[in-house]
């Protein structure tokens, strides 16, 4: 089995944005102007409609990559029984 490691840049990517999620969480008035803009009342508002926005994002590519490797399966399934495929006459043959 192949193990994918995570690579530098993206560990860098996800480490700050945990940094960014959190300060917002801690110290939401700093994101109440951004919030603001965006016609929100409250900046932890924002970062709970970014978060869901994201969560709805991350299971609709999750979807579509189990989505693939189910036709993935199917048509490898498909391949190894034709090629291994039994005749009747061959079984009638090892009977006689």
């Amino acid at each position: 089995m192949r193990v994918k490691k995570i690579t530098p840049a993206t560990f860098v990517l996800w480490i700050l944005v945990c940094i960014v999620v959190n300060f917002f969480a801690f110290a939401p008035r700093f994101s109440d102007p951004l919030a603001g803009f965006f016609g929100f009342g409250r900046g932890l508002d924002l970062l709970l409609v970014l978060g869901y926005a994201l969560l709805v994002y991350a299971i609709f590519r999750l979807y579509i990559k189990i989505d693939e490797l189910n036709r993935n399966t199917t048509e490898l399934v498909r391949e190894l029984a034709i090629r291994n495929e039994i005749k009747l006459e061959d079984i009638d043959n090892e009977e006689e």
